[in-house]
């Protein structure tokens, strides 16, 4: 059974969404992050205030749907040369069954037909089989980052794959 991908616009899926993002967000950074960093992580950047800015410049979010029921989401941004992936999280009965991979073929897909050379993507410096995940799609780790939220130092790691 093949997903759809559900297009969050209207404010219902943005809120939708951001209550999804708080859950994976505190699953998956759980072990990076004091529980209160989290939420402040979660709040900057997944709230609901924080996907609607992000789609009101032109981040395209989605909501991943298998079977009426919704099991992730991925935001991608359409930049001059590039496109940026910038989130993709599926919930943890749903990883390793190859649903990621198609979204970043769909991903690399678009971008190959708006005429862009690369995808790219940040991913947590700590998050090893994740950037296994990315270096196994023929992805190039480039540099580290340095984002800080909120006061919050996040290490990240850019990746990227040429088209």
């Amino acid at each position: 059974m093949k997903p759809d991908y559900k297009l969050v616009a209207k404010a219902k899926y943005i809120h939708a969404t951001a209550d999804l993002a708080s859950e994976l967000w505190h699953e998956v950074y759980k072990r990076y992050y004091p529980a209160k960093q989290l939420d402040t992580l979660v709040e900057e950047l997944q709230s609901a205030d924080a996907i609607e800015e992000d789609i009101d410049n032109d981040v395209n979010y989605f909501l991943v749907v298998l079977g009426g029921k919704t099991i992730g989401y991925f935001a991608w941004k359409m930049e001059n040369t590039a496109l940026h992936l910038m989130h993709l999280y599926l919930r943890p009965e749903y990883r390793g069954k190859a649903l990621g991979r198609d979204i970043v073929l769909s991903c690399e897909r678009l971008a190959r037909g708006e005429g862009k050379g690369r995808v790219w993507c940040t991913v947590h410096a700590k998050a090893l089989p994740v950037q296994q995940f990315f270096k196994a799609r023929g992805y190039r780790l480039l540099k580290p980052v340095e984002n800080a939220v909120g006061g919050i130092s996040m290490q990240l790691t850019e990746m990227e794959k040429m088209l």
